[in-house]
């Protein structure tokens, strides 16, 4: 017994020491080698019972004795304040204090939400609040704080407000708070003021508008309706009048205007790669430093220099970080593994395994060929349309979604006629396959398949004949609005992948006598254990996410893609979409048992995974590459929706994978289904929005 726990035992510490390693690591960076002090903080606000959470970066050079001036970042509509690492650690080593913040809503931070999409407009502002009434924060004579702010995209706008609010507020106090923004993916059409550039003033005001852009940037559209293509802000009728200019501008350069500074950047970039990106990082360093420099002469203060802040250096290290959360995230997909060999091995949990042999993968090549053309071209049907339907199932397309009804209908017809056709047989007692025995067994088995096709087509009608208000973006009971698109997608696929792998089994399956086909079989007490084994194994795996995120106040991360604890908000809100991912996580399963129960080793693994995660994968090539070629993407109106579609890849890739080995060691694909279902959900509604809005 403690012989066959020996491989499990040593791999679980081996991952751990590196998990540990790479997080520490990457907090080195994050603190610049302990020259800076990250903190979480709390800040209560006079919004409704509002709150914002943040991670404070503050030099060890900086106090009272020594102020600095201070940046105060946010993040998107989907992310939260880990997003902002670029601007965080890169400013912060340099010397300003730096206040990273989760918007209302998001992350941490809460408040008794009036209306779903009223969070950004104060965000920003109530943390300047804060950041200004402390004593280490430069301001002038005249009480001014050397404050700048941004943010990406609705940070962006959180940013552009909070410059206006201040404006507002300098009418009666005589004072800025704010006097440098750089807003990050955002022009000016979220931003709810009138004539938002004229409350600019004397601040020094940049933004970084990339070419690629999904969203914004394109105020004067070559088509109305296309912002999916290649975008210049700085021709544009908007931009322009924000650099003062009404015929052309530059890139980059520095306009006067009211007596501030003005700017435009325009990397080659996409929307969410503003924060992935050496070029705006760069950007991001250079404006702070011109814009603080203006702004301390204007205001009559020393040099940068003078305050503790390194100038003139465009190194980046944050890049470093990124690594190192890399490798600690796949160390913890990795840990998966032993914890569930060990948890599995314990007297009560390993009522999971059946009483017989698990299943040993055996590869079995059919050298028939066509048997082989059929397969392939199966696969290669289903992999297609998966990737057909990412767009029509996420924009809930009502003509696309038509046609599949339809196609629903035939399947639908096709088994009626099957189950009256082989019913027929039996009652006139005539056997059209001779290798069958028995005409029951033969209709048993079209039974068998004929019911689950039309129990499966007729549910699956429904879901798309009610598109409009199946967990719909604007629901309050089902209150995260990216996830919303991300569930119909997922309940619309994993519809599909029921009906072509029923109807594909039936083809290949009605003469062989495998008693667990699609991996289904378990017994009662089984199937609970299965369920009980991956509660406890996503309990385990989530709490080495929160000791280590305690510990070194990083996650698991790489790009936009993060596996981080979650708060009693989230943790609510994730429990009402599990029952909705559950029946994709079903579906996958069945799918990952059925195409790769007889591959070898790591070819199974990746042959899961592509049959999971590939169609998502050709589609954004799909829907990209044109966009760098061309200039407009494939469907240049599919904006948010392919973005989100990005980090389906990652959990896509790892649930097929998980899925495939626990099925392999259990015979089944319940304890797979369960775990992935609960997991990714939970780890989904950690990194979005997620209002607190009553249930109409």
């Amino acid at each position: 017994m403690f012989k066959k726990l020996l491989k499990p035992v040593n791999l679980l510490i081996a991952l751990l020491i590196v998990i540990v390693v790479s997080s520490f690591a990457a907090s080195l960076v994050q603190n610049s080698f302990f020259s800076v002090n990250v903190s979480r903080v709390t800040i209560s606000t006079d919004r409704a019972n509002g709150e914002l959470a943040g991670y404070l970066y503050l030099p060890n050079s900086v106090d009272a004795t020594n102020p600095a001036p201070a940046v105060v970042l946010t993040h998107g509509y989907l992310n939260n304040k880990e997003m902002q690492e670029i601007g965080a650690i890169e400013l912060s080593r340099r010397g300003y204090v730096v206040l990273a913040i989760d918007m209302y809503d998001h992350g941490d931070s809460t408040w008794d939400t009036p209306a779903a999409f009223n969070f950004y407009v104060y965000s920003l502002y109530d943390a300047v609040q804060w950041i200004y009434d402390q004593d280490y924060v430069l301001k002038d004579a005249n009480g001014n704080g050397m404050i700048g702010v941004s943010g990406h995209s609705m940070g962006g706008f959180s940013s552009e407000c909070a410059a206006i609010l201040d404006e507002m507020d300098f009418a009666t106090n005589g004072f800025r708070k704010i006097t440098t923004v750089l807003a990050v993916g955002s022009d000016f059409r979220y931003t709810p003021f009138p004539n938002p550039t004229s409350y600019f003033q004397t601040r020094s005001v940049g933004m970084i508008a990339a070419h690629y852009d999904q969203f914004f940037f394109d105020n004067d559209p070559v088509v109305p309706g296309q912002s999916v293509v290649y975008k210049d802000f700085v021709s544009d009728p908007v931009g322009l009048a924000f650099l003062g200019r009404s015929d052309t501008a530059s890139a980059g350069y520095y306009y006067l205007v009211d007596g501030g500074q003005r700017v435009i950047y325009t990397p080659d970039e996409t929307h969410p790669n503003n924060t992935w990106s050496l070029e705006s990082g760069g950007y991001t360093i250079e404006f702070f430093e011109r814009a603080f420099t203006y702004q301390l002469n204007l205001s009559g203060l020393n040099t940068l220099d003078s305050y503790g802040v390194t100038t003139g250096t465009t190194g980046q290290v944050w890049w470093l970080k990124e690594g190192f959360t890399l490798i600690a995230l796949l160390a913890l997909i990795a840990l998966i593994f032993p914890v569930f060999s060990l948890v599995s091995s314990a007297p009560i949990l390993k009522k999971v395994y059946p009483e017989e042999a698990a299943l040993v993968p055996e590869f079995k090549p059919n050298r028939s060929l066509s048997n082989f053309l059929l397969k392939g071209g199966v696969v290669l049907f289903g992999f297609l349309l998966a990737t057909f339907v990412v767009k029509s199932l996420m924009d809930r397309s009502a003509a696309t979604l038509d046609v599949f009804v339809i196609f629903n209908w035939v399947v639908f017809a096709v088994a009626v006629a099957a189950l009256a056709g082989a019913w027929l047989l039996v009652l006139l007692k005539k056997n059209p396959f001779s290798d069958i025995e028995d005409v029951k067994k033969f209709a048993l088995k079209v039974t068998y398949y004929g019911v689950a096709l039309v129990v499966v087509s007729l549910a699956f009608r429904w879901l798309l004949v009610n598109a409009a208000t199946v967990a719909n973006p604007t629901d309050h009971y089902w209150s995260a609005p990216s996830v919303n698109t991300i569930v119909f997608w997922a309940l619309g696929s994993g519809g599909f992948i029921l009906l072509i792998t029923l109807l594909s089994g039936f083809v290949f399956n009605f003469k062989s006598e495998e008693k667990n086909p699609f991996g289904l079989k378990a017994t009662p007490i089984q199937l609970v254990f299965s369920l009980i084994n991956a509660v406890v194994l996503v309990a385990l795996i989530l709490f080495v996410v929160a000791v280590i995120g305690w510990v070194f106040i990083t996650d698991f991360r790489f790009y936009t893609y993060a596996i981080q604890i979650f708060n009693s908000q989230q943790f609510v809100a994730a429990w009402r979409y599990i029952p909705l991912f559950l029946v994709y996580y079903f579906a996958a399963g069945i799918s990952v048992f059925v195409n790769t129960k007889n591959v070898k080793g790591w070819l199974g693994d990746l042959f899961a995974a592509l049959i999971l995660a590939g169609p998502v994968v050709l589609f954004l090539i799909i829907q990209y590459v044109p966009l760098f070629s061309d200039g407009t993407a494939f469907y240049p109106t599919f904006s948010l929706s392919a973005i989100l579609a990005v980090g389906l890849v990652p959990t896509l890739s790892f649930a097929a994978i998980i899925m495939r080995r626990f099925a392999l060691k259990t015979g089944n694909i319940w304890t797979g289904v369960f775990f992935t279902t609960m997991f990714f959900t939970l780890i989904t509604l950690a990194n979005t929005v997620v209002y607190l809005l009553a249930v109409a």
